[in-house]
């Protein structure tokens, strides 16, 4: 099972400086951020620099990548078209990274619709259809994440809504820390979200004073080798990928260095004795 660390927690690192770096750290694949502040936004990378990154990656020997896309997907009426349109644009650069057989995932969170669960999640429903539709044009995954403190945001919600829609280019990015804040039992998360999970982050936390605080994986009560066994046993076997949240990286003196070698140690000792 392959570890992965995600750019998120890179914004103002060059990738080309990055990818090696990560490599030597010991990560197996890489999940790029294309948010507009990060050197890899679609509008920053020319046909050149797609094609330089493409050969990187893949002289790395890393699979091609996730990409990460946080984006107000859902959102209704003003404002929707000019999402839908970044959205396109990272479509289109995974499209142009990917070297692989078959379609790489886009991660968002599923943002733009917010409210009752059950008064809106028809709409939800019928909102990610219409954008899963239009990422299967660039043969992409739209890979939605259930997040703490958003509609999306229980397994069991997930479930419901993958068997309501059973969208081919529509599936998960299971990041098992919004499930660990708010209590939910972790073999349950991961056999509901398992069958559709295409992607993963892994991050631990705790809701303190009644606020979701994440931390690096290994600093909090997250167990990762029950979490590694679980995953093996529901049959995920796509890259587990570190994310490092934005409460750590906007933090004074972040370095994202040790933050990536302390997250790959953590997970590569639980991964060993889960014994993968």
């Amino acid at each position: 099972m392959k570890l992965g660390y995600g750019t998120y927690g890179m914004p103002t690192v060059d990738i080309f400086d990055a990818l090696p770096r990560l490599r030597d750290i010991g990560y197996q694949a890489v999940e790029i951020n294309v948010g507009e502040e990060w050197p890899t936004a679609p509008r920053k990378l020319s046909a050149a620099k797609r094609t330089q990154l493409t050969h990187t990656i893949r002289d790395l020997e890393f699979p091609p990548p996730v990409l990460m896309c946080l984006l107000p997907i859902c959102t209704l009426g003003e404002g929707r078209e000019a999402a839908l349109d970044k959205f396109d644009e990272a479509c289109a650069l995974a499209r142009d990274l990917n070297f692989g057989d078959g379609p790489i995932p886009v991660v968002s969170t599923p943002g733009g619709i917010h409210g009752d669960w059950d008064e809106r999640k028809n709409l939800l429903r019928d909102t990610l259809l219409m954008v899963a539709d239009r990422s299967a044009k660039h043969n992409v995954i739209l890979a939605v994440e259930p997040h703490a403190g958003q509609m999306l945001d229980t397994p069991q919600k997930v479930a419901w809504l993958m068997k309501q829609t059973q969208h081919e280019f529509l599936k998960v990015n299971f990041d098992i820390s919004h499930f660990h804040v708010a209590g939910i039992d972790l073999k349950q998360s991961v056999d509901l979200c398992a069958p559709y999970t295409v992607s993963t982050h892994v991050k631990d936390g705790a809701m303190i004073e009644g606020k979701v605080r994440y931390q690096l994986p290994g600093e909090g009560s997250l167990d990762l080798v029950a979490y590694f066994k679980a995953i093996a046993d529901a049959g995920i076997s796509c890259p587990v990928t570190v994310e490092v949240t934005a409460q750590i990286w906007r933090q004074e003196g972040y370095d994202p260095w040790p933050a990536a070698v302390s997250s790959f140690q953590a997970l590569d000792n639980a991964r060993r004795e889960a014994g993968l």
